[in-house]
C-alpha cells in the first residue's frame, strides 16, 4: 500500500520512453530470465528487430 503515496515525479516524456522501452522487451518471443534475474535473448530476434528498425527508419537519415 505504500505505493499507493509515493508517486512517478519523473517528466511525462520520461515515463511514456519507460513505457515504449517495456512494450518492445516483452514482445520479444525469446526473452527469457534467469533466476537470479539475468535476462537472455536470441541474438537472431534482436538482429531482426534491429534490422526492422532501421529500415522503418531509414527515411529519416540523410547520407
Amino acid at each position: 500500500m505504500s505505493w499507493f503515496f509515493w508517486k512517478d515525479k519523473r517528466p511525462a516524456w520520461v515515463q511514456a520512453e519507460e513505457r515504449e522501452f517495456i512494450k518492445a522487451v516483452n514482445s520479444l518471443q525469446t526473452l527469457q530470465t534467469t533466476p537470479r534475474g539475468g535476462m537472455r535473448i536470441d541474438p537472431e530476434e534482436l538482429r531482426d528487430q534491429i534490422l526492422a528498425s532501421r529500415e522503418r527508419y531509414k527515411i529519416l537519415v540523410k547520407r
